[in-house]
């Protein structure tokens, strides 16, 4: 179907996606494994699990060592772990901690590493030394999901920094005193990086399946660098993560669908298409909190935004953008696009006239 015109897509109220209080009181997901048709728990006595039924260390509440106290700290080891199972694994046992105290378990003070601990492999290059789907030897499909997961990976860590880092803003007694930032902020984040825990191991399940390990193709560092970048800046960590690196998954998830579709791997596609689907929630909660941050402080967040992209990612926002999906979530077009047709990145506005092309 044709994307309908931007100018007909309608904002959700008071900029906040409408599923987002159903995903916050969800249940805690077990879908680890990829089944033959779908995400489904770690069951051995299914008939549908996949062939060969591949470990799956992450699939399961309990953690593989013992989890600090509070939940900055849970993030800091989850930060500090290289092996990409063992991180997913932590991610989860960490998330499910935190959920079944019920409350008890504080957010607490964390000081992270600067850089996430990272397996030997993949050899990390600039992005366009980074081989293409279509050149790749191990195939364009494993070169795909391999993508995904290196990006999977690095989600985990950009959602567990975001709860360390900014620990030190959290409410001194984490009940959303005057002054600090509520608990259920670093409740939505660690929420997240479980999320993305089963993403990364539904990728190295499927990696598994085609005979190729995570690390087997070179990879960049990009999305660290917008993290490195924000590190002391709650509101820029949020424009430019959650607001414009995860929103870029909203744009480019279905084109990979189709792709991996057009070679016949559905499987593949099946199992984008639900990590994409998954990914508006996560754009969702960074609008919301980049939102309400800024009303905090009165400043309009379609300016703050622009502003912190401009000095942090000012060559990101590049178009073809999913305006029906991004707006879903509660971004607006003229935060990140210009022009009558909003096909062009901010970056775009010389092009097309200057600022009064808006």
């Amino acid at each position: 179907a044709a994307p309908k015109p931007v100018h007909t897509l309608m904002s959700p109220p008071d900029g906040v996606w409408a599923g987002l209080r159903e995903w916050r009181g969800a249940a805690l997901n077990r879908r680890w494994v990829w089944g033959k048709r779908d995400a489904q728990e770690a069951d051995a006595s299914r008939e549908d699990n996949p062939e060969p039924n591949l470990p799956t260390p992450w699939a399961t509440d309990e953690s593989p060592t013992t989890l600090p106290a509070t939940l900055a700290e849970c993030a800091d080891l989850v930060l500090r772990t290289a092996d990409p199972a063992m991180k997913a694994a932590l991610s989860h046992a960490a998330y499910a901690k935190f959920v079944n105290s019920r409350g008890a378990m504080r957010v607490g003070l964390a000081s992270p590493p600067a850089v996430p601990a990272r397996p030997a492999l993949p050899e990390l290059v600039e992005p366009k030394l980074v081989p293409s789907p279509k050149t790749c030897e191990l195939g364009m499909s494993a070169a795909m999901i391999h993508n995904v997961a290196h990006i999977e990976l690095n989600a985990i860590d950009l959602a567990w920094d975001t709860v360390a880092r900014f620990s030190r803003l959290a409410a001194a007694d984490d009940a959303g005193a005057a002054g600090g930032i509520p608990t259920e902020f670093f409740a939505d984040f660690a929420r997240v990086a479980d999320d993305e825990s089963r993403h990364l191991g539904w990728c190295l399940q499927r990696l598994g399946e085609m005979g190729v390990r995570y690390g087997d193709i070179a990879a960049h560092n990009v999305l660290w660098e917008g993290a490195e970048a924000t590190a002391s800046s709650l509101p820029a960590r949020l424009a430019v993560v959650p607001c414009m690196q995860e929103a870029r998954g909203l744009d480019a998830g279905p084109r990979l669908v189709a792709k991996l579709q057009g070679r016949g791997d559905n499987r593949s596609a099946a199992v984008v298409r639900r990590i994409s689907e998954e990914e508006t929630a996560h754009v969702a909660v960074g609008v919301a909190w980049f939102r309400r941050v800024c009303l905090g402080s009165s400043v309009d967040p379609g300016d703050a935004f622009r502003a912190h992209i401009g000095v942090h990612a000012p060559d990101a926002l590049r178009g073809p953008f999913n305006h029906e999906q991004r707006v879903a979530a509660g971004l607006e077009p003229d935060w990140y696009s210009v022009g009558p047709e909003h096909r062009m990145g901010r970056e775009g506005e010389e092009q097309l006239g200057g600022t009064d092309a808006r």
